[in-house]
């Protein structure tokens, strides 16, 4: 029994010391209220210093910073979460790629500027495949993305599109505005790639979303400064340098979230061809490293997997970092250029760990929902809430029919730490706290950036207008969202991809006070920054009551009863009775102000045979039914798409034929036991955790019931 104590107490001892590093107990913050900050990243900064000519050819970074305060980037502040990093650290593979289980399809944009929409699709696509959402991932357009975010048309302007051109380039906000709003995804089919540019009418955009997405994240950036003998200092937006094992902490949630939810989108310069390990000839190039921290991204790809050991020698032996090992990045110029479409990104790349976007949910959008939001655009930028208190965001909205409508989910932009509580107010835009009722939600905390509740109990919305509203609370600092004009706030001079969104007074609200108060938004200052055009990021999601309202219903009931009776002479009597009853019914209600289609095939074939001879009866029904609901179709492309390739280092012509696979990410059938085993670290502790539980009990129990026994 003195061994199993000795055995115990090693255990302990050892977790404490792989995890001291990690923990860091939550203590309670001494009153006063909760204070915002808007904190710009550096690299805004950098980008905002750049002369016109130069921002029109580069990727507009987000204004703010993405990490938070030292005590908030160690959330992990529990015994549990070190134990859970340690385990996810121990378990992370070396290398892995979602190749390894999802088939992942390479995007060629051409001539077009639409990199950043295909990385975005990808990001989508290989979520929804990699956690089996689907059996079968279409594809979404990046055609649409483009264009729908865009403003000019050749009939007008549009109403709904960034201060973007077509063809001007966009980054991860814009494609989470997209996600969010409603206006996508869109099935490639719907609005199929072309090779160009060119200007359309506005009727062209017109198309049916088909999934939209609930809950994203956008990682801490982690940017380098690299000194002439390459060894690199890591430091967070806010020039606060990281440790090497903050570093690491980061990186392993980076790969643990790839094997997870899938790719994550990523930014790079892609028009020096002193960066890739083939100069002269950069479009067949297998790797890439830059070490320059001056401000000019321009080019977005899709990180899908990593190789800790990719060897330095693999990069431009006249520019090639210090430390082994590189991303595995989704480019998106087909499959003859790069590796078969791929490059290995260095880990010591300044750019490639700027603001990693991916999504972690989505769902199919439905004709009886509706999207109310005063945030169209999405989260703009992240406002810092200091710790000491309790902050509330509130939206108020207009109800769109006079159809009976439940409130069924809430989506909000905000990250870190924080407790949720979510609260309604049906019947009117009243604020006061006695009428904001709370409703139970699905989960209690912040998951990502973008994060959506769904209630329990849909509420049913009772007046004109309603209110939304969620209380975040937490002991350290965190982030909420909001729909930002950069212009008009004072961030900058410039025109900007926001420079359309704009805000009305009694549309959004915020408390700092633990709701002894609200402030209309619009009147807010924070040192020199105002924000008068400019919304909290409070989405409400909701659902039409389809019952008793207009059914359509098809009830095919099909019964055949068949009987034979044949009588012999030989005094043998054989009756043979057979009765076949096939009965189909098929229901289909929709109530909306959509038109819906709906397909409804029933064949029934019965056939009787009857053969009779002085030693046998045989009779035969076969009966076939089918039934058939079609919503919509998916649309095999094969074809071959020949056009030419630049990026700014040179042209290369590329022939790209597509295929079903090319069109589809379909999860891998063949799996070994390996794959049955928990990835993440959460997996992991999720099941170790309880064993080693139940065998400190049992050790326990034997040792107290034999403790006397010598």
């Amino acid at each position: 029994m003195n061994k199993i104590k000795k055995v115990i107490s090693i255990l302990i001892l050892l977790t404490i010391i792989f995890n001291i590093g990690n923990i860091s107990l939550a203590k309670d913050v001494p009153g006063g209220e909760s204070t915002l900050s808007l904190d710009v990243s550096s690299d805004f900064e950098k980008w905002n210093n750049l002369s016109a000519d130069e921002k029109n050819s580069t990727i507009m970074p987000v204004a703010t910073t993405t990490d938070i305060s030292e005590k908030a980037k160690n959330s992990t502040n529990s015994l549990f979460f070190g134990v859970q990093n340690l385990f996810a650290r121990a378990i992370t593979p070396s290398h892995y790629s979602l190749t390894d289980d999802i088939n992942v399809p390479v995007n060629n944009q051409g001539r077009t500027g639409q990199c950043w929409a295909f990385a975005m699709n990808s990001v989508l696509e290989s979520y929804l495949a990699i956690s089996h959402q689907k059996d079968v991932i279409p594809k979404y357009s990046a055609r649409h993305m483009e264009y729908a975010t865009a403003k000019t048309f050749l009939d007008g302007t549009n109403p709904k599109g960034y201060n973007r051109e077509v063809g001007s380039g966009g980054n991860a906000t814009v494609g989470l505005g997209y996600f969010t709003n409603g206006t996508g995804a869109v099935l490639e089919q719907d609005m199929p790639f072309e090779d160009n540019d060119d200007k359309i009418n506005l009727s062209e955009i017109q198309k049916e979303a088909q999934m939209r997405v609930t809950d994203a994240k956008i990682f801490p950036s982690i940017n380098k400064e690299i000194d002439s003998s390459g060894n690199v200092t890591y430091k967070d937006d806010s020039g606060i340098q990281y440790s090497d094992d903050e570093v690491r902490l980061i990186r392993n949630d980076i790969k643990q979230y790839i094997m997870k939810y899938g790719g994550l989108a990523a930014t790079t310069v892609g028009s020096d061809r002193n960066y890739y390990n083939n100069p002269s000839d950069p479009m067949h190039s297998t790797s890439y490293y830059c070490d320059n921290s001056s401000y000019a991204i321009d080019h977005e790809l899709t990180i899908v997997g990593w190789d800790d050991n990719y060897p330095v020698n693999y990069f431009n032996p006249d520019k090639k970092p210090k430390n082994p090992g590189a991303y595995i990045c989704l480019n998106t110029y087909g499959t003859e250029n790069f590796a078969d479409g791929y490059i290995y990104v260095s880990y010591d790349d300044v750019n490639i760990e700027k603001n990693l976007t991916g999504v972690m949910g989505a769902e199919d959008i439905t004709d009886n929902q509706t999207i109310y939001q005063n945030d169209f655009y999405g989260a703009t930028v992240y406002l810092t809430v200091n710790p000491g208190g309790a902050v509330g965001m509130a939206n108020v909205f207009t109800k769109e029919s006079d159809e009976d409508e439940y409130i069924d989910e809430v989506q909000v932009a905000a990250s870190g730490n924080a407790e949720v509580e979510v609260y309604v107010n049906t019947a009117d835009d009243n604020l006061y706290s006695s009428e904001l009722h709370k409703v139970e939600v699905d989960k209690p905390d912040l998951n990502g950036s973008w994060n959506t509740f769904k209630l329990k109990n849909p509420v049913k919305i009772t007046g004109d207008k309603f209110v939304v509203a969620v209380k975040l609370k937490s002991t350290e600092q965190f982030k909420i969202g909001v729909e930002c004009n950069y212009k008009d706030s004072g961030l900058t001079t410039s025109s900007t991809l926001f420079d359309t969104v704009s805000a009305n007074p009694g549309e959004s609200y915020l408390s700092t006070d633990s709701w002894q108060s609200w402030n209309d938004f619009t009147n807010l200052t924070l040192g020199d920054y105002s924000f008068k055009e400019s919304n909290l990021c409070v989405k409400a999601i909701t659902t039409k009551d389809n019952s008793g309202e207009n059914p359509n219903t098809n009830t095919n009931t099909n019964t055949n009863t068949n009987t034979n009776t044949n009588t012999n002479t030989n005094t043998n009597t054989n009756t043979n009775t057979n009765t076949n009853t096939n009965t189909n019914t098929n229901t289909n209600t929709n109530t909306n102000t959509n038109t819906n289609t709906n397909t409804n095939t029933n064949t029934n074939t019965n056939t009787n045979t009857n053969t009779d001879t002085d030693i046998d009866n045989s009779n035969t029904n076969n009966s076939n039914n089918n039934n058939t609901n079609t919503d919509n179709e998916n649309l095999n492309n094969n074809g071959n798409n020949n056009s030419n390739t630049n990026i700014g280092i040179g042209t290369t012509n590329t022939n790209n034929s597509g295929n079903n696979t090319a069109y589809y990410y379909n999860a891998t059938a063949e799996k070994n036991l390996s794959d049955a085993l928990p990835k993440t670290g959460t997996e992991m502790v999720s099941i170790v955790l309880p064993i080693s539980f139940i065998i400190l009990i049992i050790s326990y129990a034997n040792y107290r019931r034999y403790k006397n026994i010598n």
